[in-house]
């Protein structure tokens, strides 16, 4: 009876996959959709968040909305390491509905840029495996 989990544990494995791919795409795709209004922000510093395999950087940025107000947000997607320092001037979107929502437009890294898809692929395939050649 134990031994069926490990049975089924590729399966397992490649649906979780999937579901963590499509959970970053869908939370990037949204907020690049809701962040519609272009501002230029200052880069007051990052935030750190520190996790087992690193520490992730938060940029915070202060900007003015079209109305004349003034926001500070952090952007919702950290990294190791950045090409900004405090001070810099940065394009940015943001979202007329909620300011505090940014998304800024930066060049990103390849694991980024392609983390999504990768773990779709990835669970796929892994899925697939597991159906025809275990199952």
């Amino acid at each position: 009876m134990f031994l069926q989990i490990f049975y089924y544990l590729p399966a397992i494995l490649g649906v979780l996959f999937i579901a963590v791919g499509a959970y970053h795409g869908c939370k990037f795709r949204g907020m690049t959709r809701r962040c519609k209004v272009a501002a230029v922000g200052t880069l007051l510093g990052f935030e750190e968040k520190k996790m087992k395999s690193g520490t992730l950087y938060y940029p915070v940025v202060r900007f003015q909305t079209q109305d004349g107000k003034t926001y500070q947000a952090r952007y919702a997607f950290g990294d190791a390491e950045w090409d900004y320092t405090a001070g810099d001037e940065l394009d940015l979107r943001y979202n007329p509905a909620d300011p505090q929502e940014i998304y800024l437009d930066h060049v990103q890294s390849v694991w980024q840029q392609y983390a999504s898809p990768f773990f779709i692929i990835i669970g796929g395939l892994i899925f697939i495996a597991a159906y025809y050649f275990i199952l």
